[in-house]
């Protein structure tokens, strides 16, 4: 009888327990999609992404690149992105600079603290872009595209 009643109470205390469900596996990321003359499509050569002149390497060597899943810095107010695109006789460079807002995003007391943003202005150097829309101006966990990177037409 002893045994039945613990047995209950012990459901009943884990039954009330709060079951937080925290996105440790979500990624606060800023998306991006190539497009030429109104059609998506893909760098073919090598693309390398640093943040800044100097700064860590986002993105390392990749090819046949159609779209960007970059973070954004947690305090600052202005990334600099350099895309660097490196092909068999050529080398070229743009630097995309994304202004934002940076919110505190608090879930629990149990979870982390994550960071979302607010994409505000874009400026890029038109070296290979040609332009930059701001599709999603919200960066948070949702996967969809934020920035429509535009690229000059090809030349012959």
């Amino acid at each position: 009888m002893r045994q039945g009643l613990l047995f209950v109470l012990t459901g009943l205390l884990l039954a009330a327990c709060e079951s937080y469900d925290c996105t440790l596996y979500n990624h606060v990321g800023m998306y991006a999609a190539f497009d030429r003359e109104g059609a998506a499509m893909q760098i073919t050569d090598t693309l390398t992404i640093t943040s800044g002149k100097a700064g860590p390497t986002l993105l390392n060597k990749s090819v046949h690149t159609a779209s960007l899943n970059l973070p954004l810095s947690y305090w600052q107010d202005e990334d600099t992105l350099v895309l660097s695109i490196k092909g068999s006789d050529y080398f070229v460079q743009d630097t995309i600079w994304v202004a934002k807002t940076n919110q505190v995003h608090y879930e629990s007391p149990d979870c982390p603290t994550t960071l979302f943003h607010t994409i505000g202005e874009v400026r890029t150097t038109h070296q290979f872009i040609k332009s930059i829309t701001v599709i999603r101006s919200s960066v948070n966990y949702e996967t969809t595209t934020n920035l429509q990177i535009h690229l000059l037409p090809a030349s012959d």
